[in-house]
């Protein structure tokens, strides 16, 4: 009777492990610990659970464990590509809709050396537990309809043949004695302000060959989801490095293979290595490039190049049999850690696990040794690591289809599917007989806007706004007023900003804050540090020099709170004197702009302001733009053509019209937006200004000479009483 019982609990749990599509065992492993569980998403009071955190109770063996999760955004690309063959060998890239509001990173209560890295992107939780030095795995039960999930833990079998990297001993030397004759690795120690600063960014191509695609089951969805989890927890193991891993891209060779799966490891990488440089680079721009392949090299499970991130040489092989999320994310891990610089761990390599990722020999762990920082230490300064992925960096290929009008095409609005709800563009990427335009700033409903309707504002005294010509569908030229013209008491326009040091602080402290004052720059500026500095020059921050003090980074002080400022941005404040110096620092590897750093066109004298952390005469500029050239009836643009206040038209603004450039597009009869003529007459005003100070303080220099001398045609005899300076 306990035979039968023993059997039929056998087969439940077979049928219950296929069902969560955990399938067999990854191989040389077998389940130490597996349980059915229902998580329990908990409530808080007060409304104080949001969106990106949650909380779940579930068992881990046969214990209550609660779990704590912070939403993870950017796993997944704003644009994210999949590219495929169709039967006739053309390639072809589509962009497959992921959710990017499931990813979840955490830890379990009262476990302070635990961390959970979980997706919520399959209607269940699907991830890795770390508790106890043990990883566990939760995967969703197929079609259960009371939110059941499996747990479960697997260990090496005894007996079993051990996986290993295919990078040998011999191979291993010899690449790393061709890394020390690479002139741009940077071997030596950064400065110490530098020394492990904030992000590095990293973004993988990975390509599936066509046998694993097939193993698949040709759902290109799913190994989308497949990697993207992977990646996920990948980070998990890089977040002490402070590396960030995305994904560029994924391709699949969904006909055939484009190169050879060779016999060994490492033929099959050296010839992936040439198709990527000779292929891949062409359509999908990557930092590195692993391919995944099914075919079995017996122990050997993974191999990559070392040290050649950012190279030619950047890529991997790794071999997936019975794909498993955990020992997969730990075997891309592995090689991507040789690109990174990493070598196999030797005996005195150490970290809090029974073994660590870069062992030569296959083990279930998540940390990295002593030895694999130090390696990639080296590294760390590699060019491509230090530039974040563009959010709006789209792959496109040349094809009617892809939503970008090339040559040849009227239009182009996507798929079959997307045209449908298109009125303007055919899925043949021509218009339809009743329309003129389908995109762009001047279409609206398949027509061309009418003439002078505003398409792009005004965004400050010095730039200029743009209208629709009537007989085209895009914006005209996007322009601004000339360089050098006045904008306000000293202040110059340059690139279509009128930059202030009070403004300027206001946008990163807050109203009512105003530059700090000039001891603040001279103090700071000089050291060459990253509160103070005129830039970067081979790496290493820049002291200003005395002409340039001004033109470092900004000093702000009358400061009333802190601002929300973005991650790993700092605040300092410094006392100097009587003064107090607040400003702000910033790295490479940051993903935002640098506010901190003083605006070019900036003043920083009379008659000078700051250009490329430099102080510069605004004479330089060649503002041209005299009274006469537009007859006072309007300002010169970055083309230095006249733009007319409303009333009088272009090129010169002597006969009547609507104002405008030849630029600009034509202006509206009855366009009242804010008034071309206010921005036209606050710079005239000012030029008109700036040239009456000019001329006063002229005319006062040359009446001081006159009497001066008269005064020294005055005869001693003639009078005795002191004369002051006029």
């Amino acid at each position: 009777m306990s035979g039968s019982l023993a059997w039929l609990l056998i087969m439940f749990l077979r049928n219950l492990l296929n069902e969560t599509g955990g399938q067999i065992p990854p191989q040389g492993f077998r389940y130490a610990s597996y349980e059915v569980t229902i998580p329990r998403k908990l409530s808080f009071r007060y409304g104080l659970q949001e969106t990106r955190y949650v909380s779940y109770l579930l068992q881990v063996e046969g214990k209550d464990q609660v779990v704590h999760l912070k939403q993870k955004k950017g796993i997944v690309p704003k644009d994210f590509p999949i590219f495929t063959y169709n039967k006739e060998g053309d390639l072809q890239v589509d962009y497959h809709y992921i959710r990017d509001d499931c990813f979840y990173s955490g830890f379990i209560q009262d476990k302070p050396l635990s961390s959970v890295t979980l997706s919520t992107c399959s209607e269940g939780l699907r991830g890795l537990l770390q508790l106890n030095n043990e990883t566990y795995q939760i995967e969703p039960v197929q079609s259960s309809a009371t939110f059941q999930h499996v747990v479960y833990r697997l260990e090496i079998e005894e007996g079993a043949m051990h996986m290993r990297c295919g990078l040998t001993e011999e191979e291993q030397r010899h690449q790393e004695a061709m890394i020390q004759d690479r002139k741009h690795v940077a071997v030596r120690s950064p400065p110490a302000e530098l020394w492990w600063p904030h992000k590095r960014h990293a973004e993988v191509a990975f390509v599936v060959e066509h046998e694993r695609y097939v193993k698949f089951n040709k759902n290109e969805t799913d190994i989308a989801m497949k990697l993207l989890e992977t990646i996920h927890t990948v980070n998990s193991f890089f977040e002490p490095f402070l590396v960030e891993v995305s994904i560029a891209g994924l391709e699949i060779w969904s006909e055939k293979n484009l190169i050879d799966i060779g016999k060994t490891l490492g033929r099959t990488l050296k010839a992936f290595t040439v198709w990527r440089h000779d292929i891949l680079l062409n359509h999908l721009k990557n930092d590195a490039a692993h391919l995944i392949v099914y075919r079995s090299y017996g122990r050997n499970i993974g191999r990559a190049y070392v040290a050649q991130i950012c190279n030619n040489r950047a890529t991997g092989v790794e071999v997936s049999r019975n794909f498993n999320l955990f020992d997969f994310s730990v075997l891309f891990a592995h090689e991507f850690g040789h690109n990174l610089g990493m070598s196999h761990d030797e005996s005195d390599c150490k970290c809090d696990r029974r073994a660590c990722i870069m062992s030569a020999l296959y083990s279930r762990t998540d940390k990295f040794s002593n030895c694999s920082y130090q390696k990639y230490f080296n590294l760390m300064d590699s060019p491509c690591l230090l530039i974040p992925p563009n959010p709006d960096q789209m792959y496109k290929l040349k094809y009617c289809g892809n939503k970008v009008v090339e040559k040849g095409e009227q239009c182009d609005c996507g798929s079959a599917a997307q045209c449908q709800s298109d009125q303007c563009c055919k899925p043949d990427c021509m218009l339809h007989p009743f329309a003129n335009c389908s995109s762009g700033l001047c279409c609206a409903r398949c027509k061309y806007r009418p003439a002078g309707s505003i398409c792009r504002k005004s965004i400050s005294i010095c730039d200029l706004p743009e209208f629709c010509t009537g007989t085209s569908d895009q914006c005209p030229e996007d322009v601004y007023v000339q360089d050098g013209a006045p904008c306000g008491d000293g202040v110059y326009c340059y690139h279509g900003r009128c930059s202030t040091p009070n403004g300027q602080c206001e946008k990163i402290f807050g109203k009512k804050t105003v530059r700090a004052p000039e001891d603040c720059f001279r103090g700071l500026n000089a050291r060459g540090d990253r509160f103070g500095n005129c830039g970067l020059k081979h790496g290493i921050f820049k002291k200003c020099n005395a002409e340039n003090i001004l033109c470092g980074r900004m000093q702000c002080s009358n400061i009333y709170g802190l601002p929300t400022l973005e991650e790993h941005q700092t605040i300092i404040q410094t006392t100097i004197g009587k003064s107090n110096c607040w400003a702000t620092d910033y790295h490479s590897g940051m993903e935002v702009a640098d506010i901190g750093a003083v605006e070019d066109g900036t003043p920083c004298g009379t008659g000078m302001m700051c250009i490329s952390r430099e102080c510069k005469n605004v004479s330089l500029l060649q503002y041209d733009c005299n009274a006469t050239k537009c007859h006072n009836r309007g300002i010169c643009n970055n083309h230095k053509h006249c733009h007319c206040s409303y009333g009088w038209a272009p090129p010169d603004c002597l006969k009547e019209g609507y104002g405008g450039s030849i630029d600009s597009g034509p202006i509206a009869k009855n366009w009242n937006g804010v008034s071309v003529g206010s921005i036209v007459g606050s710079v005239l005003v000012l030029s008109t200004v700036t040239a009456a100070v000019g001329m006063g303080v002229y005319y006062r220099f040359v009446l001081r000479n006159k009497v001066r001398r008269m005064s020294l045609r005055i005869s001693p005899s003639e009078s005795t009483e002191e004369r002051k300076p006029l």
